[in-house]
């Protein structure tokens, strides 16, 4: 053992015997060097951790290297990385509270983070395309961000998504083969080896479905018995064909959740040259001419401003990030002056092109078995065309849920048993775009979401694909034996009953992307190095970038956002 091995038992032992107090216990610690990553006993004492950050919060420095905004997948990722320079000094700044709620560790519960605290509460506008209804688009508040209240799902992006991602760009380090290098980087991944597709030691822990509940599997009998092909692994090989169905790969260790904060945050936040700000609201960007020269928070009620000696670096999702950048004068002209907010650069795409992907609430069936919620309620899914026509990736994400997941319009329509389970068919390349407007110049206020969810008519044409493909599935032989009765729709639908059914059971999976999109043309908010276009040491790295949306849960592409945004911030040091 060595020396600091020993001192560290030593001090954890004193602690546990009340023979120094947790305050001296982080104290010693720091002291010694012992909160760094080399030491991973500490990743699992988090509460020592986030008091010592707690400690250092008090008096941040005046300046920082990089200052990071948002402790989501890809902010997460970043810090993690440039890290490993203890040259470099990086400030996180969170807007919401640490991550140690019950509800964040058990996966099981996920769904109960949302309307907390810990979610941003937007809600779309009301659009006659949903039948008049509002839909919530949560979003993670809190460290890790979405990571931390989501269903834990780890899904790795198309191939046919990055071609995409490549054309709009020309650049090749965005595509599918250098995504795989990342993934077999950052993955601990504890299925089946495999050396093309999965990475082993790293960071990210992701597992398949553990001891699954009957329906899932039944699922995947179900699509076989349809000559749906079947895979071992809903990640790999399907990520270059069009079409599959397995289990799902989940972030849950030990059947407790492990976020993007425990695989990459926690193990640098006992570094000197890493402080975390949790609470705290970036208010705006500070700027000299066209160049960001730092932050403007609120922290504690009060204003605090913090230079940036590098670049600051914006992972605030997709609905935070197009607000900030037009409280600090990047937008629309047109939209900033009815704000009366001065334009430091006339960006029209800035907010524009909102996707997400919509998960239909859904077909139901009555459960002849007891409930047996397993992981995160959710634990098989598959992907498809919904024609054979259609080029790229597919549009259709067919999930099974193990609660009577609903809108609250079929819900009421339908009255399922709390013993049912849910078929959803999922749009995950929706043609529909929305937008994001500011609703002031005061940055407390929550922006204007017009999402248009399924005003393209080809997103309802695929959806009522989806839905009857689930009702096929449903019903199928395998499955068909864990239920009573097909409780929604119950038939066939057509028509105007068909739509309706869509329009009104229309919820979304919560994936917000697209509104600070990436390309080389000159109305793309970004380039291929995420620099924002006219606007010197500011980098966007989150889902806003993705100039269309991926065909899966987003988690983990935006993990590959971040990475990507360490690589080329490294390259250019």
């Amino acid at each position: 053992m060595s020396i600091k091995d020993q001192l560290q038992a030593s001090l954890e032992a004193s602690l546990l015997r009340g023979r120094i107090n947790r305050r001296d216990f982080i104290r010693f610690m720091g002291a010694a060097g012992l909160f760094g990553a080399g030491v991973p006993a500490l990743a699992d004492n988090l509460d020592a951790i986030r008091a010592n950050q707690s400690e250092r919060g008090k008096l941040p420095l005046a300046a920082y290297d990089y200052i990071v905004c948002g402790s989501g997948s890809a902010g997460c990722a970043i810090v993690n990385r440039l890290a490993a320079d203890p040259s470099v000094s990086i400030l996180l700044v969170e807007a919401g509270d640490w991550d140690s709620a019950p509800a964040v560790a058990n996966p099981g519960v996920w769904f109960t983070n949302l309307g907390t605290s810990r979610d941003w509460g937007d809600v779309a506008e009301r659009s006659v395309y949903v039948n008049n209804r509002a839909i919530p688009e949560h979003m993670g508040r809190v460290v890790g961000g979405g990571s931390s209240i989501n269903a834990t799902i780890w899904a790795r992006p198309f191939k046919k998504d990055l071609d995409h991602w490549v054309a709009v760009t020309g650049d090749q380090d965005w595509s599918y083969e250098h995504a795989l290098s990342i993934y077999r980087r950052v993955e601990n991944w504890r299925g089946k080896p495999d050396a093309r597709y999965r990475g082993q030691g790293g960071p990210v822990w992701c597992q398949p479905a553990h001891d699954p509940a009957p329906i899932a599997p039944a699922m995947l009998a179900a699509c076989a018995s349809l000559d749906l092909p079947v895979f071992d692994d809903l990640n790999g090989l399907r990520e270059e064909r069009d079409a599959g169905f397995a289990l799902m790969n989940q972030i849950i260790k030990d059947g407790r959740r492990h976020s993007m904060a425990q695989a990459y945050l926690y193990p640098v936040l006992g570094q000197k040259n890493v402080t975390l700000l949790v609470n705290t609201h970036v208010d705006r960007l500070r700027l000299s001419g066209n160049e960001v020269v730092g932050v403007e928070l609120i922290r504690d009620g009060k204003p605090l401003r913090v230079k940036a000696n590098r670049e600051v670096i914006l992972a605030t999702g997709a609905i935070n990030t197009p607000k900030l950048l037009m409280l600090s004068g990047i937008g629309d002209e047109r939209e900033l002056k009815r704000h009366d907010i001065k334009t430091v650069m006339h960006a029209p795409e800035v907010g524009k092109n909102f996707q997400d992907h919509i998960l239909h609430g859904a077909c139901l069936w009555e459960s002849n078995l007891p409930g047996d919620l397993r992981n995160s309620g959710t634990e098989a899914s598959g992907f498809m065309h919904s024609s054979r026509d259609r080029q790229g990736p597919p549009d259709l994400n067919l999930v099974q849920i193990e609660l009577p997941y609903a809108s609250e319009v079929v819900a009421k329509a339908y009255s399922p048993p709390a013993n049912s389970w849910a078929l959803c068919a999922g749009l995950v390349q929706p043609q529909s775009r929305g937008h994001i407007a500011l609703r002031s110049a005061k940055s407390t206020d929550r922006p204007v979401v017009h999402a248009n969810f399924l005003s393209h008519e080809d997103d309802v044409k695929a959806l009522a694909v989806g839905i009857e493909m689930c009702r096929e599935i449903g019903n199928a032989g395998p499955l068909r034996q864990l239920s009573k009765r097909e409780v929604a729709p119950g038939n066939k639908l057509s028509g105007k009953a068909m739509t309706d059914f869509i329009r009104d059971g229309a919820t979304t999976y919560f994936h917000e992307s697209g509104t600070c999109r990436m390309g080389q043309d000159d109305r793309a908010v970004v380039d291929n190095k995420l620099r924002v276009n006219g606007i010197k040491r500011l980098r966007i790295a989150d889902s806003s970038i993705m100039p269309r949306i991926v065909s899966v849960a987003t988690m983990a592409t935006c993990v590959l956002i971040g990475e990507r945004m360490a690589e080329i911030l490294k390259a250019e040091a």
